[in-house]
């Protein structure tokens, strides 16, 4: 049997719900042959999932989802094999991580202005050392009964054009390459089909572009995808003879009925694609 991988996972120091050392534990409990950490633009579990892995046995890459733009669309890149002590992405990073803030509380006022019951100390109920979401805003509309589950809320709430959602600033996607090739990391484009949900062929102009401003390569497996979706990314990669990657985009309990390796049930990354490397 082939080995699995998964090289799209989150933990409690973004948006996730396991610890960097459960994620490793149960990567481990899964089979997995390694499991990269990709936090939303912070590396800060990565070096308690690193220790982790060394003591039970399983690698673990060290990776990060960072936010950008491009046609005003929302764009996320992977980078995996991170220097997690590059000076110039982590200044950049604390950055980042100021204006995401800020945007928790504009998104959070205009829930309020609506007559949404949330506030501020929703947010700060989280605790200080975690990089908070969208995705954790859907989680408190959901949890106050405003929405069944987290894609619920993202769709009704969170997502551009609606009530909850408030634009930030990011860096662009060849600032982000730059950073992440600086820090010794393969870049790639993550759920491409997310990136303009009215026109996909918007989005697959978006990841051509990204692909020709330097990145590495694209996410060809993915828990999302059907299998229209599946050749379209393979289509890409062969187009630019580029590295592939994939994962579940696991976030623990965050999204009802995803595990991680597997997905929904059918997602597949070999292990052939972190030996191309």
């Amino acid at each position: 049997m082939k080995e699995a991988v998964d090289l799209h996972a989150h933990t409690n120091r973004s948006d996730g719900t396991l610890t960097p050392v459960e994620l490793v534990r149960l990567a481990k409990e899964k089979g997995l042959a390694a499991v990269a950490v990709t936090d939303h633009d912070t590396t800060a579990g990565v070096e308690e999932a690193l220790a982790e892995g060394e003591r039970t046995g399983i690698r673990v890459i060290p990776g990060i989802e960072m936010s950008t733009s491009l046609d005003g669309c929302d764009v996320h890149l992977i980078g995996l094999f991170v220097d997690i002590h590059n000076a110039a992405l982590q200044d950049r990073l604390r950055e980042v991580l100021e204006d995401r803030n800020e945007r928790n509380k504009r998104s959070v006022r205009r829930l309020q202005e609506k007559g949404f019951s949330v506030s501020q100390g929703d947010l700060d109920a989280y605790g200080a050392d975690k990089i908070l979401t969208r995705g954790n805003i859907a989680e408190i509309l959901v949890k106050k009964g405003y929405a069944e589950d987290i894609k619920d809320a993202m769709g009704k709430y969170m997502c551009r054009g609606k009530v909850g959602y408030a634009r930030r600033r990011v860096p662009d996607p060849s600032e982000c390459i730059r950073l992440l090739h600086d820090a010794g990391a393969r870049v790639f484009v993550a759920h491409l089909h997310q990136i303009d949900l009215k026109d996909p062929e918007h989005s697959m102009d978006i990841c051509r572009r990204i692909l020709a401003m330097g990145a590495d390569g694209l996410e060809t497996e993915y828990c999302e995808f059907d299998e229209v979706w599946k050749i379209r990314a393979k289509e890409i990669a062969g187009e630019y003879d580029c590295l592939e990657s994939g994962g579940s985009d696991f976030h623990g309990s965050l999204k009802k009925g995803l595990e991680l390796g597997t997905g929904y049930g059918d997602l597949f990354v070999p292990a052939a694609f972190l030996e191309r490397m």
